[in-house]
């Protein structure tokens, strides 16, 4: 194994490398995003260029250990759904297909708790944790650095977890250092952005990161696994939530989460991206406080998080309405 300080600079490299040159190749085809009334951006960008990250997570699962074979074919599976939907739009049934077969590869390979909830449904929950992250990632990918900047953080969040999983840390700092290599090109200013190559390859790494670290967890401490994603989860939850109350439909465009409100009423992205970063650094420093504890202080401890992160987002939407409201219908 090389040391992990070269494999973060190859990771890094690979990453920018890669997107710098699928920047060209795409403009050149006219693989490109137009502003519109569903978009935070307001010039034409490029689209997929977290290929780079999703090809050294394939390289980088080399070091994972056992279970690689599965890590690499659900990897592919999902980020190449979401490759062909950034190339040529895929119907929603196929896309979501694609994703719960790549993330039934990874979740058979690392089922959830398996000696508390046995494989078969063990392998059920992992395969929801792995396309509900897949999708949060791709729902959440819609402000400069914002994805990209919160699976970095999730990332090295899980890897102090479970500092002794197998491969875990190799992982979790490859995954970290394609994103830093990814930035430059999407953050302040966006001239590139992920696609759902990038956005699924994200949310993928992010959910094998989890379901490793759970094999070393004893069942009351697996909560913690949700504190890092937590602020992408309550975004995308509680967004879901209010839309189907409305009967609209869930996976259709939209600027009603959280982050594009805030864009929408001033924020800069890199506030608003600043703003999630702070909150995700706070979730992870929560989890590691309590990770030595005995239950039900885990449970407790993600628990409070995701009340004050509830609270918290219903006073900001007060203060941020969705398009077509005003402060005095939401108040």
């Amino acid at each position: 194994m090389p040391p992990l300080w070269m494999l973060a600079i190859a990771s890094l490299a690979a990453s920018f490398l890669l997107a710098w040159g699928w920047r060209g190749w795409a403009l050149h085809r006219g693989h490109v995003d137009h502003p519109g009334e569903r978009r935070l951006h307001q010039v034409p960008t490029p689209r997929g260029g977290g290929i780079g990250i999703a090809v050294v997570l394939l390289l980088a699962s080399a070091w994972l250990g056992e279970g690689r074979e599965a890590f690499a074919l659900g990897l592919v599976l999902c980020a190449g759904a979401g490759l062909a939907d950034d190339l040529r739009p895929l119907p929603p049934a196929l896309k979501l297909l694609l994703q719960a077969a790549g993330g039934l590869s990874l979740a058979w390979a690392f089922p959830l708790l398996p000696e508390w909830l046995g494989h078969p449904l063990g392998t059920a929950v992992a395969l929801l944790f792995v396309v509900g992250l897949v999708n949060v990632w791709n729902f959440l990918d819609g402000s400069n650095g914002m994805a990209t900047t919160q699976a970095l953080l999730a990332a090295l969040g899980l890897a102090l977890l479970a500092p002794s999983a197998p491969g875990l840390g190799w992982l979790a700092v490859a995954l970290a250092a394609a994103c830093l290599g990814f930035l430059p090109l999407n953050f302040p200013r966006a001239r590139l952005f992920l696609g759902d190559v990038g956005s699924h390859a994200l949310g993928y790494g992010v959910a094998a990161l989890g379901l490793v670290a759970a094999s070393q967890l004893e069942a009351g401490q697996a909560w913690l696994l949700l504190l890092p994603p937590s602020v992408m989860l309550i975004d995308a939850g509680l967004t879901l939530v209010a839309r189907a109350g409305r009967r609209q439909v869930l996976w259709q465009a939209h600027r009603e989460h959280l982050y594009q409100r805030a864009v929408a009423h001033g924020w800069s992205h890199a506030g608003v991206c600043a703003l999630y970063a702070a909150w995700t650094v706070a979730a992870c420093a929560l989890a590691l406080a309590v990770a030595g504890l005995a239950p039900p202080w885990p449970l407790a401890a993600c628990a409070l998080a995701y009340v004050a992160g509830t609270l918290l987002h219903a006073a900001l939407g007060r203060r941020w309405p969705r398009p077509g409201e005003t402060l005095e219908s939401v108040g």
